[in-house]
């Protein structure tokens, strides 16, 4: 049926509002687990350096009476170094922009700058694990990936590269026995992990495993769980932790007590020279990872990721 004659339609209203709610939906996620656990101390160079130590395996110990005793030569401590890196976001917000109401606020400078802190967040978390070091030019760190040389569950035609990276391989279906050599390699050289960081494809293989007596379940009543949260081992539990930066086809098992960063500059905002009718922030740090002993952590690599 046609409306009557001349019945004024939403069609032809002029100056209607308009329905748009006053907030913004962000699911970005935003993980940063390694980079924001690691110990925070204070650099003063573009190269960061630290010692590290190991006191000799044990061995048989009689000494005869009346001995006069050889003097065991003194090991020297290791010197090892990260190159410091800058992260940065950079963002330009004309004065028009930043003057007129916007829905949420998403055009103020403030609303950008939490977005984009938490882009740079993100690019962190990535180089803290995976940057392969460059000391010239654009300088870059050694991610922890890279600096795990000692534990390594890696396919037997892969290579540890004298940079930390591997090449070659194939790539391989984990299982518990992969996880069990590493860790039993971690326990012998020291370490005494908490958790392991994997991505979405390997938390799903760990909950596939068979043999669930060596697994802890948290589930409430009247509620099916088939996914496993903590992995009992030989020489400990591990927390399954599920990471969406780490790269899919490996697994980190670091012990966060060897780990840190040392910072050079600190996070910060700094508004740049105005060129126009706009303004230029940038957001920055200057930083590195510092593995206070690689041995005490391990990864497993060369995994298949679908």
């Amino acid at each position: 049926m046609a409306a009557p004659t001349n019945v004024y339609k939403h069609a032809s209203v002029i100056g209607i509002r308009e329905d748009l709610e006053d907030m913004v939906t962000n699911i970005s996620p935003i993980d940063s687990q390694f980079s924001s656990a690691c110990k925070k101390k204070k650099g003063t160079q573009i190269k960061h350096e630290w010692l590290t130590e190991s006191v000799r395996a044990a061995a048989a110990n009689a000494q005869a009476e009346g001995d006069d005793p050889t003097p065991t030569a003194i090991t020297p401590a290791v010197r090892l170094s990260n190159t410091m890196q800058t992260q940065a976001v950079t963002f330009r917000i004309s004065d028009i922009v930043e003057a007129v109401k916007a829905a949420g606020d998403v055009n103020s400078e403030a609303h950008q700058t939490v977005l984009f802190s938490k882009a740079l967040a993100k690019d962190i978390e990535l180089d803290f694990l995976t940057s392969t070091e460059n000391t010239s030019d654009t300088y870059k760190m050694k991610g922890s990936l890279n600096w795990c040389t000692s534990n390594v569950g890696k396919s037997g035609t892969a290579t540890v590269n004298a940079n930390g990276t591997i090449t070659g391989g194939t790539a391989r279906v984990l299982t518990e026995d992969m996880v069990k050599d590493v860790m039993q390699d971690i326990f012998t050289a020291g370490g005494d992990p908490k958790k392991i960081f994997c991505g979405p494809f390997q938390k799903r293989a760990f909950s596939a495993f068979v043999g669930t007596s060596t697994y802890r379940q948290l589930v409430e009543k009247s509620k099916v769980g088939t996914n496993v949260d903590v992995y009992v081992t030989d020489f400990g539990e591990l927390s399954i932790v599920p990471h969406r930066v780490m790269p899919t086809d490996v697994l980190f098992i670091p012990d966060m007590d060897y780990w840190g960063k040392a910072v050079l500059i600190p996070t910060g905002k700094t508004r740049l020279a105005k060129t126009g009718r706009s303004e230029i922030l940038d957001i920055s740090v200057t930083h590195t990872v510092v593995a206070y002993n690689e041995a005490a952590s391990g990864r497993i690599v060369d995994l298949q990721t679908s």
